[in-house]
């Protein structure tokens, strides 16, 4: 989280809502933000195994998270699905170096 490298054995859920995403730990809410253009979401970019089935999620300028999903098809679908309804909310989610069309 924000560049550091915390390690985690407990379980998060990523809930993709049509209005915001959150991230949470039990009960307790680590992120809740609604769909904007300042929100990133992509796929994650680097070596390792681990890259394939990992996700970036910067929902706002301060916070960024790594998310590391059991498979590539959980992180292929959470990432269609959050873009899905962000269109639906006439935003348009990216990464940091991709090229959107404004």
């Amino acid at each position: 989280m924000n560049g550091r490298n915390y390690s985690s054995r407990s379980v998060h859920s990523l809930h993709v809502g049509k209005m915001r995403m959150k991230l949470s730990k039990g009960w307790i809410t680590k992120a809740r933000d609604s769909y904007s253009g300042s929100m990133q979401l992509c796929g994650f970019r680097g070596g390792g195994n681990s890259a394939a089935k990992s996700l970036f999620w910067q929902p706002r300028k301060a916070q960024s998270f790594v998310l590391v999903f059991d498979t590539e098809r959980e992180r292929n679908g959470a990432l269609v699905l959050a873009r899905k309804h962000a269109l639906d909310c006439n935003v348009n989610l990216a990464g940091p170096d991709d090229d959107v069309l404004l």
